[in-house]
């Protein structure tokens, strides 16, 4: 008995102290959230847009002017996991890669580099998150304008500095250079309209 009260104090001593320890710990470690702050990222977004002229677009404009368009306001629609959140992009045509023969009857290829601007708390494995966000309401806009794509064939987004690696550009000046030499050729750009006014480029 006297062995058995002996060990059920050392135990009891043992959860306190432990209990104790743990509680310091909790008081020490920072569980805080990293802050929010105003930051960018670009993409290369690989697109589908219809052969035939869009018969809403004004005579003077071109199917490349409402593909930067479209895909400038859908950052008023990014979000994640149901919860928004406010984005600005900078859209910029460029041409594309692909070729005729790659697109599906009745659609030809198309290629914007978009830079987001978002307030988030960025580190490197959140600017790809803001990337697939930008992405997904980039698709789901062209997707409702215009529907029928077939299913093999998708839009398609590539953070930029992985688009640089494959073509060779290891370096964030190589990324850097490779950037400014397509922003060369671009075709026409659009920006978005109507976002929060505190990821706008006033604030870059």
């Amino acid at each position: 008995m006297t062995k058995n009260r002996a060990r059920d104090r050392a135990a009891r001593a043992h959860m306190e102290t432990t209990g104790a320890l743990r509680a310091r710990a909790a008081r020490t470690v920072d569980t805080t959230a990293p802050e929010a702050t105003l930051g960018t990222t670009v993409f290369l977004l690989d697109a589908y847009i219809p052969v035939q002229r869009d018969q809403g677009i004004d005579d003077a404009a071109t199917m490349e002017e409402l593909f930067a368009a479209l895909v400038a306001r859908s950052a008023v629609f990014v979000e994640r996991d149901g919860v928004p959140y406010g984005a600005y992009f900078e859209v910029h045509v460029v041409p594309p890669a692909g070729k005729p023969g790659d697109a599906p009857a009745g659609w030809r290829n198309a290629a914007a580099i978009v830079y987001v601007a978002a307030r988030r708390p960025w580190d490197l494995d959140e600017a790809y998150r803001v990337v697939t966000d930008a992405y997904r309401a980039a698709r789901d806009m062209l997707t409702r304008y215009w529907p029928g794509l077939p299913e093999e064939h998708g839009h398609a987004a590539l953070p930029w500095h992985l688009l640089a690696g494959l073509r060779g550009r290891f370096t964030e000046e190589g990324a850097q250079d490779l950037l400014r030499e397509m922003r060369e050729t671009t075709i026409c750009s659009s920006r978005t309209i109507g976002a929060d006014a505190d990821v706008g480029p006033a604030n870059w």
